[in-house]
């Protein structure tokens, strides 16, 4: 005699949907819009995945909406599983070898734009259905969106330090003071990207005292890398800069006086027990093309 079991019922993809659209977006109103839902009928969704699963997996809160460890393995299953799909209508289209899907990158502004994306571009020229995001993150926000699942990778220069996230030590970039080789510039004001780069702090940290500011300090914000350099060029202020982000024949130069700072970094995504071909192609174009400009430099 053999015994039967009743096999469990699938997970409705609908509530996945909704589920992995609040991670996303941290937010049910946002969610709600992108799916175009009304925020009761996705609420429910929710409230019956969770029923179905007997388990809390969003936990809301003054700053929006946060996975619980429940909510953590769920996305992961989620994000396996759009992977597999991804897989499976590559393979069936009619150009052999397809991929499609979404890369979502946040991170170091020295790094991603001048580096990752033209390492990226061959590939997504010759892959129209995939699609690229680049999303600025910095400090904590960078693995707290990797979590949630609002980016697939980071370049960073912290360690992860949470759990479920892996990360490559792809080497290290070298930070040095610069001021315009035109303009006089104004001594006390430092060009940073926002109010939450420590850059400056971090590099003077490390300097004798005798070389650090005895006064406060001005800082301005210039939004990326770019606009840092471009603000020196101008003598807005000075800056520190990774060297290998300084163009041959600048307006710029380096004050010698300082000693550079290294720090590490690091290429972090989410850890799953299943990655795509589109993962593993992208993780490898970006680990060689990083590694590369910090070796050159």
């Amino acid at each position: 005699m053999h015994r039967t079991y009743d096999a469990p019922m699938p997970l409705s993809q609908d509530q996945l949907e909704a589920f992995a659209a609040v991670a996303h977006h941290g937010s049910v109103t946002r969610a709600a819009t992108a799916l175009h839902l009304s925020q009761p009928a996705l609420s429910r969704r929710i409230t019956g995945l969770e029923e179905r699963l007997e388990t809390t997996l969003l936990s809301r809160g003054r700053g929006g909406v946060t996975l619980t460890d429940a909510g953590r393995r769920l996305l992961d299953f989620v994000e396996a599983q759009r992977a597999l799909e991804e897989e499976l209508l590559g393979e069936l289209e009619p150009t052999p070898a397809a991929y499609r899907g979404a890369v979502r990158i946040s991170g170091l502004s020295s790094l991603i734009v001048p580096v990752v994306v033209p390492a990226l571009a061959p590939f997504l020229r010759e892959h129209p259905a995939v699609q690229i995001e680049v999303h600025r993150e910095v400090d904590r926000r960078v693995v707290e969106a990797l979590t949630a699942g609002r980016a697939d990778y980071a370049i960073a220069q912290e360690p992860a330090s949470a759990p479920g996230i892996a990360e490559l030590h792809l080497g290290d970039e070298e930070f040095v003071l610069i001021e315009s080789r035109v303009h006089r510039t104004r001594p006390d004001v430092f060009l940073d990207t926002g109010p939450r780069d420590d850059t400056t702090e971090q590099f003077f940290a490390r300097q004798p005292a005798r070389l650090r500011p005895r006064g406060r300090i001005t800082r301005s914000f210039m939004h990326d890398e770019p606009g840092i350099l471009r603000g020196v060029e101008l003598g807005l202020g000075r800056a520190i800069k990774p060297r290998h982000t300084l163009p041959r024949r600048s307006a710029v130069r380096i004050d010698p006086r300082y000693a550079p700072v290294i720090r590490p970094v690091f290429l972090q995504y989410r850890r799953q027990r299943y990655y795509g071909r589109l993962h593993e192609a992208i993780t490898t174009r970006i680990e060689a093309a990083v590694r590369a400009r910090l070796q050159r430099a």
